[in-house]
């Protein structure tokens, strides 16, 4: 009787399926955990910007206070990114842009809305609907 040495054709294409699938659904995790952390990161550079607009709405409280502009029937002031970095609120990320980790475009334009409630400072920033 021979020894019979190896794997069979079946076997080997056996294990590449398997390994397959194996694969697929690794790299679906991987990128559902990379979008989700760009979607967390998103978010946090929103509430700097958050803060970094509450911080120049402090400033200018008395433009504020006498502004004609209204945002649900508040006293409001708009605003851009590039204002508050302008202003040294807020700092650039490179090449003189605040970019949108998302999807890498420029949040420099993002307009933000400062307003008065209540005799406290808040601000509104579209975010479609991702925080």
């Amino acid at each position: 009787m021979k020894n019979k040495k190896g794997f069979t054709l079946i076997e080997i294409l056996c294990v590449i399926a398997i390994l397959a699938v194996i694969t697929t659904i690794a790299s679906s995790s991987i990128i559902n955990l990379t979008n989700k952390s760009k979607e967390n990161l998103y978010c946090t550079k929103l509430e700097l910007i958050k803060s970094a607009a509450k911080s120049y709405g402090s400033s200018y409280e008395y433009e504020l206070n006498n502004s004609t502009t209204y945002f649900n029937n508040h006293k409001s002031l708009t605003i851009t990114v590039d204002d508050l970095v302008k202003n040294g609120n807020f700092s650039y990320d490179k090449d003189e842009t605040v970019s949108n980790p998302l999807n890498d475009e420029s949040l420099n334009d993002l307009e933000i809305i400062i307003y008065l409630e209540n005799n406290q400072i808040n601000v509104y920033i579209e975010d479609n609907n991702i925080c």
